[in-house]
């Protein structure tokens, strides 16, 4: 750290929820603090911006100013429409799923597109100032944004795209002064929620699931599920290496966003139309689906109490929701759970069996179990001593994804301990904060795929193939040949740097990365046009000379093993070091 970082501030920027934690460098009590006026220190991830004409960004129109954040911004959005105001302003909600997508444009809950950049970078400046804003009124010094060391958490299945964007982000947010800071480090959420279970005040979690050795972690959030393998040696606490990653992480789009996405598809279908995302009766019909779901436990499908839901006519247009209602039963068997009733005293409502509710639980919660099974299949030998599963997340505070992962590994073949990790919707923004604090406690991490350099290493008749000799003067280079910088399913140090040598010729140089998840032979010349391997991104160094004009050495590092990969530049001339930028395989932002 530098003597100028005064606190650690981490940002858990989440698909449905968002917020900071924050703990002051030099306090030996390591205490985390948050705003405790928002549940787990977390707010709803929406935000309301202002443009500056009508329109979208297909027009010209632009994102000029922040409203509100938070349940805020969705109370002050629907308070708008209903007061027909709303012309020149745009929420968005669920927006950090475009970047899992590997989108740059994103829609507004009216549908306008804008850039996804400026819809994250605004949301990080108001988590930024909020943070400070908040921390300032605790000390008598003011923190400036240059004393932070912020850590923001990326789900571990994001690629290095995505990962990248998110610090293009944070530099438009006003975090730090340029993008490859190192006042900004990134931190993958189920690590983040490890290392808070490293240190949690729960004995069952701190001791004895970590001292089992390997432990799977499941991040179930609302948008991402993220797998992820560590191994703890605690017998070594005094040691920087704690914390090993030992499978790369693996996970999906199963997030606890899918159920709400079950329940607007059936309003879609009961309603017969799929444009009203928009509309302020949605919206309040929305938050109330939200609040029973949370209430969804086991027991619903047993229970014969059920919930109402108020249909507003700007919903259901002319037709009566009685008859929206018998189109809906026709063919169904009153025993199905999907057959509603509509309200007999309020003739604008429904009421859906508890039964149904749970119902939307079930493929996105068999969807994690089948891919938690997939990586006890696929790494067999690796986890076979696994003896814990702990959850993380705030999709694990639901009682019907708990139960459902105990009913499936708590038995043979696993006969594994599941256990939910302390304050499950609080652990990755703190482990976030203790990962700032000492970055050393994570010591290693494994790659899914190999990586390598596309390379021309001079012609050898009986190592390289002949269609790929081509003349370079008056000598024989080959082309095409894959060149292994780190393999596939190996520990790799953090920071581990793999250095190349060049000579800096009075011109740009290029690299192109590829990668490939084949099992490759050392003993073997493989090459990129070879099917599975794809092309990675590429690092473009500008043109390094001496004073008098003269080529000169240079060494390209590359460095493995932290949350994203990285390049640095030597030039050996005068040992001075810059960083590299890849450009990824991805369109760019």
């Amino acid at each position: 750290m530098s003597e100028k970082e005064k606190i650690v501030i981490g940002i858990d920027f989440g698909t449905s929820r968002s917020g900071f934690a924050y703990s002051f460098i030099g306090d030996k009590e390591q205490q985390i603090y948050g705003n405790n006026n928002w549940t787990d220190f977390k707010t709803d991830s929406a935000i309301l911006l202002k443009k500056d004409k009508n329109g979208d960004c297909r027009g010209g129109a632009s994102l000029i100013e922040i409203v509100e954040f938070g349940q805020e911004a969705i109370r002050k959005y629907v308070e708008m429409l209903e007061e027909e105001e709303g012309d020149m302003y745009e929420l968005f909600r669920y927006y950090k799923m475009s970047l899992y997508k590997s989108r740059t444009f994103v829609k507004s809950v009216a549908g306008s597109v804008f850039k996804l950049v400026d819809v994250i970078a605004m949301s990080l400046q108001w988590l930024k100032d909020t943070a400070l804003q908040h921390i300032n009124l605790t000390v008598r010094t003011p923190i400036e944004t240059d004393q932070v060391r912020w850590v923001l958490t990326v789900p571990a299945i994001w690629t290095e795209k995505a990962k990248h964007f998110m610090r293009v982000c944070a530099h438009r947010g006003g975090l730090i002064d340029n993008e490859d800071s190192e006042h900004l480090l990134l931190i993958h959420e189920p690590e983040a929620a490890a290392i808070e279970g490293f240190f949690s005040a729960n004995p069952i979690v701190s001791e004895e699931v970590f001292e089992s050795g390997k432990v799977l972690i499941l991040d179930a959030g609302s948008g991402t599920i993220d797998i992820t393998v560590l191994e703890i040696d605690r017998s070594q606490r005094e040691n920087s290496d704690k914390i090993k990653v030992i499978i790369p992480a693996k996970g999906g789009s199963d997030g606890s966003n899918t159920i709400d996405k079950n329940f607007v598809s059936f309003l879609q279908k009961f309603l017969g139309t799929e444009d009203f995302e928009s509309n302020p009766d949605f919206i309040d019909l929305f938050q109330k689906w939200i609040e029973e779901k949370h209430r969804v436990r086991l027991n619903y499908k047993k229970a014969t109490t059920p919930i109402r839901f108020t249909i507003q006519e700007s919903l259901s247009g002319e037709t009566p929701v009685e008859d929206l209602v018998k189109k809906w039963n026709e063919g169904k068997e009153k025993t199905d759970q999907t057959f509603i009733k509509s309200g007999m005293l309020n003739k604008r409502s429904i009421k859906l069996s508890k039964a149904f509710l749970a119902s939307l639980f079930d493929k996105p919660v068999n969807n994690v179990l089948q891919n938690i099974e997939k990586v006890f299949k696929k790494y067999e030998q690796t986890l076979h001593d696994v003896k814990d599963i702990l959850m993380v997340g705030s999709y694990s505070n639901s009682d019907i994804l708990y139960h459902a992962v105990k009913k499936k590994f708590e038995d043979d073949p696993y006969n594994l301990t599941v256990l939910v990790g302390t304050n499950p919707g609080r652990a990755i923004v703190f482990g976030a904060v203790r990962y700032g604090l000492n970055p050393n406690i994570l010591s290693s991490r494994t790659y899914e795929y190999n990586y390598g350099l596309l390379w021309y290493p001079r012609f050898e008749e009986e190592k390289h193939k002949q269609s790929k000799r081509i003349s370079k003067g008056n000598y024989w280079l080959c082309k095409d040949v894959f060149k292994l910088l780190v393999e596939k399913d190996v520990a790799i140090k953090v920071d581990y740097v793999k250095p190349q040598e060049f000579i800096s010729m009075g011109r740009d140089l290029t690299l192109e990365i590829y990668r490939t998840k084949r099992e490759l032979d050392t003993n073997v010349v493989y090459y990129i046009d070879e099917e599975d391997f794809e092309f990675f991104g590429s690092t473009i160094i500008r043109n390094i000379q001496s004073e008098n004009d003269q080529p000169v050495g240079i060494t390209i590092e590359f460095k493995f093993g932290g949350t994203m990969i990285k390049v640095g530049v030597v030039n050996k001339e005068n040992n001075m070091t810059f960083p590299g930028t890849i450009v990824y395989k991805e369109k760019n932002i």
